[in-house]
């Protein structure tokens, strides 16, 4: 189950939970306050979160997730302004809240990095899983014209972008989708950078369906069990590392 729906079934068990506290004390003639009632509810949704091994940054999510309802609540703020932030982070992160794979922009450094890594063939077949805004796309594209390379993005807007960014280039385009649904046969590079969490499912993929002799570049997060046939390092601020596989 994803950890979204995990949380919102802790916060739902804690609600029963401080309910049946509540109500016992309210038979035994104690009044309480709101603020009591906003803790409880959090101690015991963090409670049941980490009876249910969620990670520690969605204990303390778990922990200020009513107390900021509350006091967002408090405000009076007019309902479409929620409307009009959930919709804009809808178009923005997509189905992150079930694929756990965040928005992710690389930089300049990382296009040239995976540039280097990229066999000198012509009619080269490259795809970028989860693309974001296009911009590795769009750099080997113009680096390599004899080449065709793809991304696939399942977040709206960012794929809306990217499509606009590719339009005046033949060797390139942009699919909005699932990259799980994607067959990965027909390409020489395929490159990602996701997170922790599909690595694994990931390389599954790849080994069904990459030829031998085609090359997975994955920038930051890396195979658990699976050495890389290369580790390029990035020598930036935060000493991440482009890792290839040879399949």
């Amino acid at each position: 189950m994803p950890p979204v729906f995990l949380a919102a079934l802790a916060q739902l068990l804690a609600f029963a939970l401080t309910g049946l506290v509540m109500l016992s004390l309210r038979i035994m003639g104690w009044e309480i306050d709101v603020v009591p009632i906003l803790l409880t509810q959090s101690v015991l949704a963090v409670a049941v979160s980490f009876l249910m091994g969620m990670p520690s940054w969605w204990l303390a999510m778990q922990a200020v997730f009513i107390p900021a309802l509350a006091a967002v609540l408090a405000l009076s703020i007019a309902p479409a302004w929620f409307l009009g932030g959930f919709v804009l982070l809808a178009l923005i992160y997509g189905r992150t809240y079930t694929t756990q794979v965040p928005l992710y922009l690389s930089r300049r450094r990382v296009w040239l990095a995976v540039q280097h890594q990229l066999p000198q063939a012509p009619g080269l077949r490259v795809l970028d899983l989860g693309s974001g805004l296009g911009g590795l796309i769009r750099h080997l594209a113009d680096a390599w014209p004899d080449s065709h390379v793809s991304g696939i993005e399942s977040a709206p807007l960012p794929c809306w972008i990217s499509k606009l960014r590719m339009m005046a280039r033949r060797n390139a385009n942009i699919e909005w989708g699932d990259f799980w649904h994607a067959d990965l046969s027909g390409y020489d590079v395929v490159c990602a950078y996701l997170s922790p969490v599909p690595m694994p499912a990931l390389w599954q993929k790849v080994k069904r369906e990459m030829r031998p002799g085609t090359l997975f570049i994955s920038y930051r997060f890396t195979i658990p069990g699976v050495m890389p046939s290369q580790v390029v390092e990035m020598n930036d601020l935060g000493q991440t590392e482009l890792y290839v596989w040879r399949v």
